[in-house]
């Protein structure tokens, strides 16, 4: 076995164990928000190690071109659909008074004395 082989099977189950402990953080947190950030950081750094591995294992050819393409899509794309997910569920449900803020311009407490709070 060569040390290319090595290093290609290691990258490759580091992103396979990386994945499996979001996906294990996915059933172990509580909230949606901490939910999300754990597959979201868990499936893109996984998928990157794998295709790291699969370009070492593939080594200088054609295929290596190809899975760089998907390795720089992932990296774009898995980010930028988490933060939409994570937009649109604060847009849609108002969460902790979001939107309200954002329309008022204050932070926490004075929000809390408008409303009549403690």
């Amino acid at each position: 076995m060569s040390v290319q082989n090595i290093i290609s099977i290691a990258l490759i189950c580091f992103g396979y164990i990386i994945m499996a402990l979001a996906a294990v953080g996915v059933l172990r947190f509580p909230d949606f928000f901490t939910r999300l950030h754990a597959s979201g950081v868990g499936e893109t750094f996984g998928a990157l190690m794998m295709t790291v591995g699969i370009m070492v294992y593939t080594g200088g050819t054609l295929i290596s071109v190809k899975v760089f393409i998907i390795f720089f899509l992932l990296l774009l794309t898995n980010p930028l659909g988490t933060n939409l997910i994570m937009l649109t569920s604060i847009h849609a449900k108002n969460y902790q008074d979001y939107n309200y803020k954002r329309h008022i311009g204050v932070d926490d407490n004075s929000v809390e004395e408008e409303k009549g709070g403690r």
